[in-house]
Formats: structure tokens, C-alpha cells, sequence
């Protein structure tokens, strides 16, 4: 039976831009709906899941049973890096349904954006996204995670998440600075480094 208020996409749905470089600038895709219901549905708003991705319809058109329209979705890689997955939706119809349309891909970001990305250098082939984080307000037997990502510099660039779990032992109460031990193995050798935790203990 069809709905009386229906829009359907067609084709897919999710549209992959592959593998793009940030220099290259804004990269589009267009999608259609389709009215398949049996009363006539008006394109009311549209909104995006991130600042770096635009939606654009005919905002306001009534498609009739039968009618289709286009939106276009566009993807701004400026400031970007690694995967991205960024969902456009369009409100339709007088209960204000929702029909979502997504992009995905890869960008590839240029190098003064991924030295903004990693700004802590080890060494040269190996830097950080931050090597201090402020744990705020903590109890005993607390825990709290972190993550800071680790940059190889290579062919791939590879980016390495690594956790950092703390929870305090009981032996000190107030402000701590407290120098956290990572290693990560790169080119054949274990490095060691340290990101610092400011954390007040309750």
C-alpha cells in the first residue's frame, strides 16, 4: 500500500567521492527524489551533520505523486583528513518526515593542515594530535579515558590511535601533573614518549 505522504531516493542513497585531496577543493553529488506517495509533499528544509558539507534543493517545491527533484549535497575538504562520512537531510511533507543522504570518502589533507592536525613533534618521522590532557575533577577509583593519535610519516601517513586510561591510586589528593609513558612501534623500533595529565584528585 503506498503512504499518502512519501519520498524515496532513486538509487542509492550513500554516494562515495573515493579518494580525494583537500587541495583539490569542493567536491559534489547529486541525488534525486521521488514523490511515491499518492498526495502531492513540499520540500521544507534541509541541514547537514557538518560545517564542512552544504545541501541544495528546491526548498519549498510541492512534488506531485510521481514528480522528482534533485538535491545536491557538497563536500568542502578545506581543514580536512582521513575518512569521512557526512549525512544531508531534507524535512518533507506536513508531518515533517526525514530522508537522509549521505557522502562518503577519503581526503587526503595537504601538509600545512595535517601539521595543524599533529602539531607535537617526537621525531621525524612520528608526531602527535596533543600531548596534554586536562582530566578535570576526579574521585578514587574513578576511571577516565583519553586518546591521542599518533602520526607515522610515511607513503600512507598512517594515523595510530593510542588509549590512555588513568585512575588515581589513592596516594595523592589535589592538583597532580602527572607524566603518562606511551610507546608506539615504527619503522622497526619501539619509541617511547610521554603526554602530560592534569588532573585534580577529590
Amino acid at each position: 500500500m503506498l503512504l499518502a505522504d512519501s519520498l524515496v531516493v532513486i538509487g542509492m542513497a550513500t554516494a562515495s567521492l573515493g579518494t580525494i585531496q583537500e587541495a583539490d577543493g569542493v567536491k559534489e553529488h547529486s541525488f534525486w527524489l521521488r514523490n511515491a506517495g499518492q498526495e502531492a509533499v513540499a520540500l521544507q528544509q534541509g541541514y547537514t551533520s557538518c560545517g564542512c558539507t552544504t545541501i541544495h534543493f528546491a526548498q519549498g517545491a510541492r512534488l506531485q505523486p510521481g514528480d522528482s527533484s534533485r538535491v545536491t549535497l557538497r563536500f568542502n575538504p578545506r581543514g580536512k583528513g582521513g575518512e569521512f562520512h557526512e549525512v544531508g537531510t531534507i524535512e518533507y511533507g506536513k508531518h515533517k518526515k526525514r530522508i537522509n543522504l549521505t557522502l562518503t570518502g577519503n581526503c587526503v589533507t595537504s601538509e600545512e593542515t595535517l601539521l595543524r592536525q599533529f602539531p607535537v613533534r617526537i621525531n621525524e618521522n612520528l608526531r602527535l594530535s596533543t600531548d596534554h590532557f586536562d582530566l578535570g575533577r576526579m574521585r578514587i577509583g574513578e576511571n577516565k579515558e583519553r586518546t591521542v593519535v599518533v602520526l607515522q610519516r610515511d607513503k600512507q601517513d598512517r594515523k595510530v590511535p593510542l588509549t590512555i586510561r588513568y585512575q588515581p591510586d589513592g596516594k595523592k589528593r589535589g592538583l597532580q601533573h602527572i607524566d603518562y609513558p606511551l610507546k608506539i612501534r615504527s619503522g622497526g623500533k619501539e619509541h617511547l614518549f610521554t603526554v602530560h595529565l592534569d588532573v585534580f584528585i577529590l
